[in-house]
Formats: C-alpha cells, structure tokens, sequence
C-alpha cells in the first residue's frame, strides 16, 4: 500500500506507458483490482527470503521474456536487484543501501538514517526519472475494491438488517503478522478494543462489525464474547476487496498497525490507526483522502515497548468522538 503512491505519480507522468507489478500471492490482493495496471506478476506465494536460486533465476527469465524497458525497485531488496539485473532490463531504478542496490543502473540512497515516511522514500524514485516534486508532494495511497465486492458487501449489510439508518464503526483487532514478519506487540490489548466498542455502541447506537484475516479470528472472538451487546463477527470472512468496499460506506474504521488500516485511510474511511512498537511517521497512513487520527509515537530506544503507558481507552474515546462528529 505505501508504494501505491508512487504508481500514481509515475502512471500520470508517463499515461501511454505499460505498467506491471511483480509481487507476491500473499500481498497481491492489496493491489489486484488496481485500474493503473495491466499485468500482476506472481513472485512467490510469500517473502522472496522463502524462495530458493532455482526459483529466483526462473522468475528473472519470466521477466526476461517480456522484454521490460525499465524496473523500478522501491525496496531495499538485494534479491530484487539480482534479480532485474539477471533478468536484463536496461533501466533498473531502486533504492540503495549498505549495497544492496549493486546491480541498479540508477542506484537511489534511501536515507535511512533521517526520519522518512516509507512512501516518501519509494516516491525518491519518481524523483530519479525527473518527475517534477509539485506532481510526487501530491501523491496519496489508493485503493479500488471490485465492484462486485461492493455488490457483496451491500447485500451483506442489508442481511444484518443495517440501512444506513445508524453509524456503522469497524474494528480490526488483529494484524501484525504475514509471511514477511511477526509483531504481535502491534496489537493493541482486547481489553480496550472492548471497552471502546461498548463506549461507541452506548454513546452513538452505532452498529460495530469485527473483521480481520482468518488468523485474527480468535482474538475477534474474544472481543466479540467479552461485550455487553451483540455485534456482527466478520473476522475470516472477507476478502481485501470486500474490507475496501466495507470501509467505503462505514463511518469509522479502528484498527491496529497493518494493511486493512491503510486500505480503510486509502478509501477515505475516517480512521483510527492505533500504533504499538512502529513508528508512524515510518509507517503509517500516507497522504489519505479521509480523515485519519493516528494515536501512539512507536517505541522508546531506550527501554522494551509496553502498552501499560500507551494509548490508553480514554485517549482512543476522544480521538472517536473527534473522528465520528
């Protein structure tokens, strides 16, 4: 998601050029039904850290044969490199650092040592080809659910009885694990998801609807049995298409550090991002279309992250009451 923005700016820089996305199973649904794209290209089913020489050169050989003019790498990826460079496309453009970059033909120093927004980061690239900055200052995260995921999600609205006729608040307890990594520490205590749900649902008569992936099922269930009302437990049951979609009518949208949060900001969702252990101004929504209140400073160099002293309930409450008048 923080690298769609930089596929916003380049395909209106360049609007007769073809543009392909490589990336893995596990991610592509973030960017599948993208309208700027012509062509997704399966890396792997995960992390390309997983995949081994043999596969590495048969996906180089793939990229070979479609003749490509120019790669853009926004990662710091030595794999990536290796792999363009193998792959012989004349214009490799990505980040550098430590070396990782060796095989560019137009290395970029990332600046890891200052404070950066990632998507300002990978937008350094738009910058290498010559894109003016006013056009790269005005790039935002994007994010286009099918519309037959909007068909789904309305008629699922209407099988839970909710017409427009009340708020409708998400939230998304889980996140912070994929086949990349896994931090746990991003999830924000279940306590507090419930003790704001019951607070929303009371002051508001708002509906509130649990999602998350499959592995987030648990701890959805637990929300969900630890409430004083009823709410709707969509938790392993939709597909990012349908979260966007779901987030493109809902009136708010509470999650942790992860990418149902981005996709929730990147449709104009009012969105509470509630970060842990990582740092926002790194990584959190960028450039969004809606209004989002993001709550946590990531975590102290100096002593182990502990939600003891962050993001209290009553801090979330003000941050809702901002998000939902």
């Amino acid at each position: 998601m923080l690298a769609t923005p930089l596929l916003t700016v380049l395909s209106e820089a360049f609007p007769h050029t073809r543009f392909d996305w490589a990336i893995s199973e596990w991610a592509r649904p973030a960017i599948g039904s993208n309208p700027r794209l012509t062509e997704i290209v399966i890396t792997s089913q995960g992390g390309l850290q997983e995949v081994g020489w043999g596969e590495l050169y048969a996906l180089a050989q793939r990229l070979r044969q479609e003749q490509y003019d120019t790669c853009l790498i926004p990662s710091r990826s030595s794999l990536l490199s290796l792999v363009a460079w193998w792959a012989r496309i004349p214009q490799r453009i990505g980040l550098h650092e430590k070396g990782r970059g060796f095989a560019h033909t137009i290395a970029v120093k990332s600046g890891r040592g200052a404070q950066q927004h990632e998507a300002a980061v990978y937008l350094k690239l738009a910058a290498a080809l010559g894109i003016p900055g006013e056009k790269i200052s005005d790039a935002a995260m994007e994010f286009y659910p099918p519309d037959v995921d909007r068909t789904a999600v309305t008629q699922r609205l209407v099988n839970e009885n909710w017409l427009g006729d009340s708020p409708l608040v998400l939230m998304h307890p889980g996140g912070g694990t994929n086949p990349v990594q896994a931090n746990r520490n991003k999830q924000w205590p279940v306590e507090r998801f419930v003790r704001l749900a019951n607070y929303i649902i009371r002051q508001y008569k708002a509906r509130v609807i649990l999602v998350g992936a499959k592995p987030d099922l648990p701890l959805a269930n637990d929300v969900s049995g630890l409430l004083s009302m009823p709410v709707i437990n969509l938790a392993g049951q939709l597909t990012l298409g349908e979260l966007g979609a779901l987030c493109e009518v809902a009136n708010l949208y509470i999650g942790n550090d992860s990418g149902p949060t981005h996709i929730a900001a990147a449709v104009g969702c009012p969105t509470l991002a509630i970060f842990g252990p990582t740092d926002p101004a790194i990584s959190g929504p960028y450039a969004t279309k809606g209004r989002v209140k993001i709550l946590g400073e990531g975590e102290d160099k100096q002593r182990p992250f502990s939600w003891e002293n962050s993001v209290p309930v009553e801090e979330a409450r003000t941050a809702v009451d901002q998000l939902l008048t």
